[in-house]
C-alpha cells in the first residue's frame, strides 16, 4: 500500500494581495529606516546633479515634516525615493548592452510590476499628499519611462523604484499642539 501524502494547505495567494494596513508596531522600524536612508543620502548628495540635489532637499524636508507629525512611514518612503532618484540621476544614460533574454525578461518583468504598484498604491490615497509630492512622482515616472524606451534599464528601474516609493506616501491626521503636548486633530461630527 502506498504511503499517504500530507494534505496540501491552502495557497496563500490570496492573503498576499490583501489591503496591508500600517500599524503602530512598526513605527520604531520605520523611523529606523529613514535615519538609515538619510544617511545614504547624505553620502549620495556629494555625487549628484545640483537639480537632483535639490529634489532630494525637497524629499528630505518633507520626511522631517512627517517625522514631525508621527508619520515615519511616510518619512522612510519619501526618503527610499530620495535614494532611488539618486541612483537613478547616477546610472548610465546609454542602451544596456549584451543582456541575455532570461535577464530582459526579467528586467521587463519587474519594470511593469514596479509601474503598476506606483500606480495602484497612488490611486489608493487620492490627493492626500503633501505639497510637492506629485510633481516629484510625475518627474519620476517620466524619467523612468523616457530611460526604459532607451533601454537604460539600470536607471529606469531606480525611476520606477522611486516613484513606487512616493506612491505609499500620504499626509496623516494634521498635528496641533494642545495644552504644551502635541496631539492629534479631531474630527468634528455633523
Amino acid at each position: 500500500m502506498p504511503p499517504k501524502k500530507a494534505p496540501q494547505k491552502a495557497p496563500k495567494k490570496a492573503a498576499k494581495k490583501a489591503p496591508k494596513h500600517h500599524d503602530k508596531k512598526h513605527e520604531g522600524k520605520d523611523l529606523r529606516r529613514a535615519y538609515e536612508h538619510l544617511g545614504r543620502l547624505q553620502v549620495l548628495d556629494l555625487s549628484v546633479p545640483a537639480t537632483v540635489g535639490t529634489q532630494i532637499g525637497t524629499l528630505t524636508r518633507l520626511a522631517q515634516q512627517s517625522i514631525n507629525a508621527g508619520e515615519h512611514k511616510s518619512a522612510a518612503d519619501l526618503l527610499r525615493a530620495g535614494e532611488h532618484l539618486a541612483f537613478g540621476s547616477l546610472a548610465s544614460v546609454s542602451k544596456a548592452t549584451k543582456l541575455g533574454e532570461e535577464l530582459e525578461t526579467a528586467i521587463n518583468a519587474e519594470y511593469e510590476h514596479l509601474m503598476d504598484k506606483a500606480a495602484e498604491h497612488w490611486e489608493r490615497h487620492g490627493d492626500e499628499r503633501p505639497d510637492g509630492v506629485e510633481e516629484l512622482y510625475d518627474t519620476m515616472l517620466e524619467a523612468a519611462s523616457d530611460a526604459y524606451g532607451r533601454s537604460a534599464y539600470r536607471r529606469a528601474l531606480e525611476f520606477a523604484r522611486g516613484a513606487e516609493a512616493l506612491s505609499h506616501v500620504h499626509k496623516g491626521e494634521p498635528m496641533r499642539l494642545q495644552d504644551g503636548g502635541a496631539t492629534k486633530r479631531k474630527k468634528l461630527k455633523g
